[in-house]
């Protein structure tokens, strides 16, 4: 007998330092796993070479970047004189009217490309919001063993499926069966399965449609004014290219005056030379009309450098396919201007701008929300108080098969009733988002106010600046006259003897002058009515700008994107 007990303490402490054993091993795995050194991170080959220049500045020498070798400003005067007063004209010229202009910046610019993305990006953060009530699918399954010290083993397996859907009302309903199997070397096995339904929703704080969609109709604003900015960002663009071709056409003739001043000054000088080879004049005006000559080139200089600038800022924002940076082109602005004097009614534009300009509408729907975000602080207000809702039935019987077929003979059937309640003592959180969310909206009925007003200031400035355009233009119209007239006199009284070659090269720049502010004036009414129209939230010309969705390529998920046409 007493060997027999010693025999059980024996395999009591066997079991006992196995136990001790299992424990340690894992223990020891554990340690080993926990002190591993971190993995080797592999970097990106183009990340390594970019980062591999943060560590040094690089120098350059200009002359090392020249296709040819440098010369000396006396070597290059000639030629840079023969080149500006003697253009080479093989070069292609392309025609441009200012329609071509725009269809080509809709259809290639990669600035709006960039703007076109923003709407469908809203879209994405919309559609993420009206998820958040789809209902979702729940499964679970488990298994266990464990054995006594009699060495009595007993198993069970356990699952569940169901749904959960949250509601729009502020609540959430969930349907679930779970069941599962036990067994074990003492006693039958049993299975039980149950069928439970639960229902739980908010009575005051967080309860009602408007309330629980706030986020939804928060992000459908947001898209709202990521459209309005979308819109407006084309409306400036456009602006931008017909801005970018009058600008070019300003310069284009701007150049043609420096030509048509260089030209005149170059038959000055064949007159003074002619003069002083029949003896009516003395060689100081050959010395005269020379200096008069030279000093226009460097007016040509800094007019053709003008000219190729502007030329490449219209090319950078059509951005056609036929006309990369580097092309060698020229491009000819072939509309001209038609200015018309105009008696515009102010309030009529201003009543049109209030309508149209995208940042007053940017501004309606900021304080639509804003409207939203004072309604949900005022409901966070009030107490939490919840209802909850619970029903299950369970039954029981040897095998899972015949319990999940079959609930008639339910073991049990249970309903349950709840009602909780929190109350904040002094709800100051509360209170004080509610007094931030009306002094938001308050800022905001504020700023719209003044943003009004200033839409106000600014087609009044636009139309002051149309009619000031349209004085300019008449009287540039009766200065190139006038100063035409001048140069002819100076130039007949110099055949005359009367007067100098500086006094007929003077007359020459007054009348070049008198024809670059008529251009400058022709150019900025243009300009200004394109100031006026952006002013007002519109274009200039009779076609719309559509903006339909389309498909990004090459995506596996296909987001729909605006994109622009001309109707």
């Amino acid at each position: 007998m007493k060997l027999k007990i010693r025999c059980k303490r024996c395999v009591k402490a066997s079991n006992h330092m196995g136990f001790v054993y299992r424990w340690f091993v894992i223990v020891q795995i554990s340690l080993i796993v926990a002190g591993c050194p971190a993995p080797t991170l592999k970097e990106n080959p183009k990340i390594k070479i970019l980062t591999a220049k943060l560590n040094s500045i690089e120098t350059v020498r200009p002359a090392d970047l020249s296709d040819s070798t440098p010369i000396s400003v006396e070597q290059a005067t000639q030629e840079a004189t023969e080149q500006v007063t003697d253009p080479n004209e093989t070069i292609p010229v392309i025609q441009l009217t200012l329609e071509q202009v725009r269809a080509a910046t809709l259809a290639n610019n990669l600035d709006l490309k960039v703007d076109l993305i923003e709407p469908a990006i809203a879209q994405r953060s919309l559609d993420i919001e009206r998820a958040k009530f789809e209902a979702a699918f729940f499964g679970s399954a488990s298994y266990s063993t464990s054995e006594t010290e009699e060495g009595v083993t007993s198993t069970s397996n356990d699952y569940e499926a169901g749904i959960d859907a949250p509601l729009y009302t502020g609540g959430s309903i969930s349907v679930g069966m779970p069941f599962g199997e036990s067994d074990s070397d003492t006693s039958d096995g049993v299975a039980d399965a149950a069928v439970s339904v639960s229902y739980f929703q908010s009575l005051l704080r967080g309860a009602g449609t408007r309330i629980n969609t706030h986020s939804i109709r928060i992000a459908g604003y947001r898209k709202h004014i990521t459209d309005a900015w979308t819109k407006q960002s084309i409306i400036s663009l456009l602006a931008q290219a017909d801005r970018a071709y009058w600008w070019l056409y300003m310069a284009q003739r701007q150049l043609d005056v420096a030509r048509g001043q260089y030209e005149m000054a170059q038959k000055q000088l064949h007159h003074a030379e002619r003069k002083v080879a029949s003896g009516s004049a003395a060689r100081i005006e050959i010395v005269r009309a020379e200096a008069g000559l030279s000093s226009t080139i460097e007016a040509l200089i800094d007019t053709e450098t003008m000219v190729q600038n502007r030329q490449l800022n219209l090319q950078r924002i059509m951005n056609r396919p036929d006309m990369p940076l580097d092309a060698s082109i020229k491009i000819d602005p072939n509309s001209e201007p038609n200015p018309l004097g105009l008696d515009i009614d102010q309030e009529k534009l201003i009543d049109i701008a209030l309508s149209n300009r995208m940042d007053t509408i940017r501004l309606e729907l900021q304080l639509a929300m804003d409207g939203l975000d004072v309604e949900l602080a005022r409901n966070a207000m009030l107490p939490d108080l919840r209802f909850r809702y619970s029903y299950a039935a369970q039954t029981e019987a040897g095998e899972v098969g015949y319990r999940l077929g079959d609930f008639g003979d339910k073991t049990s059937d249970t309903h349950s009733f709840s009602l909780s309640a929190s109350i904040p003592l002094g709800n100051r959180v509360a209170k004080a988002r509610l007094e931030q969310a009306r002094l938001q909206k308050l800022q905001d009925e504020a700023n719209y106010a003044s943003q009004r007003q200033f839409i106000r200031q600014q087609v009044y400035e636009s139309v002051r600046e149309i009619n000031n355009r349209w004085l300019r233009i008449l009287a540039a119209e009766k200065n190139v006259e006038t100063a035409y007239r001048d140069y002819q006199v100076e130039q007949s009284q110099f055949q005359l003897g009367y007067r100098t070659s500086t006094d007929v090269l003077l007359a020459s720049t007054r009348f070049a002058e008198a024809r670059l502010r008529r251009i400058n004036a022709l150019a900025g009414y243009e300009i200004a009515m394109i100031d006026l129209a952006q002013a007002t939230g519109t274009l200039l010309g009779y076609g719309r700008i559509i903006i339909e969705p389309t498909d990004l390529p090459n995506m596996a998920y296909q987001a729909e994107v605006p994109k622009v046409k001309s109707d």
